[in-house]
C-alpha cells in the first residue's frame, strides 16, 4: 500500500476502486477519508485527522463503550451524555423546569464543546473561575454561569462519586443592585389614562395590578383559571417558577373592575392576552409589548413588567399587609422574597416621619425666589 504522505495510505478495495485511509500508527486503526486529494473537504479533513481528530476519535469510541458498560465518566464530554440523560428524566418527572434546562444548557453546552475531552479529575477550581472570567462580561452572568456549571458538577458528585467537585468551593460574586424599579402611582394612573377600558394594554395592567403575576404566568392566565369559591370569582393558577416545588397555588379575588375589563376585551380562547395574530403571547414578547404601550403612554422607560409586581407587593406593606398575606398573594416560596417589599414599605414610611421632623426648610418661609 503506497504512503503518498504523512499518515495517508492509498490503496483499491475488492471493487477495484481507490480510497484513502488515514493510519497514524500501525498498531492504530485506518480511517477512509472521503473524496480525492487536493478537494477542500479532502484536505480538511486530512489536516483535522493530522493535528489529533483520530486521537479524538478513538477517545470517543472508547468513551461510548464505557458509557455502554456504564462505567464511571472520566471526561467532560462523557459525562455530559449522562447528565442531558438525567436532565430529560427530571424534567419528564416534573421535578426540574424545562425553562431551567434551557437556560443552564447554554452554559453548559458552551462548557462541554470546548472542554468536552478534558479529564474530569484534572479540572480546579482556579481553571473554573478562569472560564467564567472569560466568559462573562458582567458579576450577574458571572453568576448565572457559575449556578449551570455547578448544577453539572453536583450531578457528578452525587450520581458518579466526583469528589471533590471543582465548582463546589467557588462562591458567587456579590451583585449591589437595586432590582426592578416599582411603578409609582403617577405612572399606573398615566398608563390607565392613556390606554382605556377594552383595550388589551388596559387589561393587561388590570391583570398586573390584581393577580400581580410573573410574565410567564401573565401570558397563560386565561378563562379556565377562573374559579368561583363561595359564590365569588377568583383567579386560580400555579406559579411556572414554583410548580416543580411547592406547587402551591396563588388564589385571588377578582374584582367587579378586573372582572369587566375581561368581559369587555377581545380575548383569546385560552388566554385572556393575544398578540394582533391572535396567539398567547411569549413571555419575553409580552415584555416587549408593555415597554410599547408604557412609551405611548409616556411613562418612563426605566420601569418594567416586574417593577409592577413590585409595587402591588410594595403597596400591599403600606396598607398593613403582613409578610405572610403578601407571601401568599403573590405566590412566594420563601418570606426572604417578601421581606424586599416590607423593607421598601417600612423605609418609606420611615423617610416621610423623619422629613415631618426635619424643620429646616421652615427657614424659607415668607421667603420668595
Amino acid at each position: 500500500m503506497p504512503r503518498i504522505r504523512d499518515f495517508l495510505i492509498q490503496e483499491k478495495n475488492r471493487h477495484g476502486k481507490t480510497r484513502y485511509l488515514f493510519h497514524r500508527r500501525p498498531d492504530g486503526r485506518r480511517i477512509t477519508i472521503q473524496g480525492q486529494p487536493g478537494e477542500p473537504d479532502f484536505e480538511a479533513r486530512y489536516d483535522w485527522l493530522s493535528g489529533g481528530g483520530d486521537q479524538q476519535l478513538d477517545l470517543q469510541k472508547a468513551s461510548i463503550e464505557r458509557q455502554r458498560q456504564g462505567l464511571t465518566p472520566q471526561t467532560v464530554d462523557e459525562l455530559s451524555r449522562h447528565y442531558y440523560r438525567y436532565v430529560d428524566r427530571e424534567i419528564d418527572r416534573k421535578s426540574f423546569a424545562r425553562s431551567t434546562a434551557d437556560h443552564y444548557g447554554r452554559f453548559t453546552r458552551r462548557f462541554i464543546s470546548n472542554f468536552g475531552a478534558v479529564s474530569l479529575s484534572s479540572i480546579r477550581p482556579h481553571q473554573l473561575e478562569r472560564i467564567l472570567d472569560d466568559w462573562s462580561a458582567t458579576d450577574n452572568a458571572w453568576n448565572n454561569a457559575l449556578r449551570a456549571i455547578k448544577h453539572l458538577f453536583r450531578y457528578a458528585e452525587k450520581h458518579w462519586g466526583l469528589r471533590p467537585s471543582p465548582a463546589q468551593e467557588i462562591e458567587k460574586r456579590k451583585v449591589v443592585t437595586r432590582g426592578f424599579e416599582p411603578w409609582e402611582m403617577d405612572d399606573i394612573q398615566t398608563y390607565l389614562d392613556t390606554h382605556a377600558h377594552g383595550t388589551k394594554a388596559h387589561l393587561a395592567m388590570m391583570l398586573l395590578l390584581e393577580a400581580a403575576p410573573r410574565r410567564a404566568d401573565l401570558v397563560k392566565l386565561g378563562p379556565q383559571h377562573l374559579v368561583q369559591i363561595n359564590g365569588d370569582t377568583h383567579l386560580k393558577f400555579v406559579p411556572q417558577k414554583t410548580e416543580h416545588k411547592s406547587a402551591i397555588p396563588v388564589t385571588v379575588p377578582v374584582s367587579d373592575r378586573l372582572l369587566a375589563a375581561i368581559n369587555d376585551t377581545a380575548t383569546g380562547g385560552s388566554t385572556f392576552l393575544v398578540t394582533s395574530f391572535g396567539h398567547p403571547f411569549t413571555a419575553a414578547g409580552f415584555g416587549n409589548k408593555l415597554a410599547q404601550w408604557r412609551d405611548n403612554a409616556g411613562v418612563r422607560a426605566s420601569v418594567a413588567t416586574h417593577g409592577l409586581r413590585k409595587s402591588v407587593g410594595i403597596n400591599m406593606a403600606e396598607n398593613d399587609a403582613t409578610p405572610y398575606e403578601i407571601m401568599a398573594a403573590l405566590g412566594h416560596s420563601s418570606p426572604k422574597v417578601t421581606k424586599v417589599y416590607t423593607e421598601e414599605a417600612d423605609r418609606r414610611k420611615l423617610a416621610a416621619k423623619a422629613s415631618s421632623k426635619s424643620t429646616l426648610s421652615e427657614l424659607a418661609v415668607g421667603k420668595s425666589v
